[in-house]
């Protein structure tokens, strides 16, 4: 069950679901030069933008240790791919990461094993814990201290994917948001994820003047890819 759950969302996700995302940005008809891609996991999104902006230069951003690896040997001879081996956070320091089996879900939140989310996955993964198998200790940092130790002026395009740390990335990065142009967002819409708001998150995104564009839903789960645009910038 576990191998043809894996097939079917890894070929949504890479032929359908990020397809229509990448689509919709080039009309957009921005100027990419600079993509930040917070929780870059194997590499596929950033596969997508060297694709889609010709002339753009990539900064991923990935804590865990096995899929840093992973990145770093696929785009070793990529000279516009900057990969940096930290989760993105509110604070500085080290943090545990729930490691799962589906290393795309794995995340720094509490899980609540009471959401049918948590039970339908442990039935798709033919686990007893939604496929959570271990505790990894990575360092975090925010985007504020990044942004200024790279002494970044401009972010065309912020891709925040971080299983539920979305809000934490967001707090982390009060400064740097001012810079950025377009952010592409996961939201999630299940109980899932314990002390997850997001509504707290979606007031964040308002309050530094973005405004929510398009929204892509992954097929039959309950989260969306969301567009925001700097009113500000754009």
């Amino acid at each position: 069950m576990r191998l043809i759950f894996e097939i079917i969302y890894n070929f949504l996700d890479s032929y359908f679901h990020r397809k229509r995302i990448q689509k919709y940005l080039l009309k957009l008809n921005i100027n990419f030069k600079l993509v930040l891609d917070v929780g870059s996991h194997k590499g596929e999104s950033i596969t997508g933008y060297l694709n889609m902006f010709k002339n753009c230069s990539i900064i991923g951003f990935e804590p865990q240790k096995d899929c840093f690896y992973l990145l770093k040997k696929k785009f070793k001879n990529k000279k516009n791919v900057k990969l940096i081996n930290y989760g993105l956070d509110n604070v500085s320091g080290v943090k545990k990461l729930k490691k799962n089996i589906l290393s795309t879900t794995s995340t720094f939140l509490k899980i609540n094993p009471s959401s049918m989310h948590y039970k339908i996955k442990s039935f798709l993964l033919g686990t007893k814990n939604a496929g959570f198998y271990t505790d990894e200790k990575v360092k975090v940092n925010t985007l504020d201290n990044f942004i200024k130790k790279l002494k970044i002026v401009k972010i065309n395009l912020l891709k925040i994917d971080t299983e539920g740390n979305e809000m934490q990335v967001l707090l982390g990065a009060k400064k740097s948001l001012k810079k950025v142009e377009i952010i592409l967002i996961e939201h999630n819409y299940t109980d899932y994820y314990l002390n997850y708001d997001l509504k707290k998150i979606t007031r964040v995104l308002k309050k530094n003047s973005f405004k929510n564009i398009k929204n892509f839903k992954f097929p039959f789960m309950a989260y969306t890819d969301s567009v925001y645009i700097n009113t500000k910038l754009i």
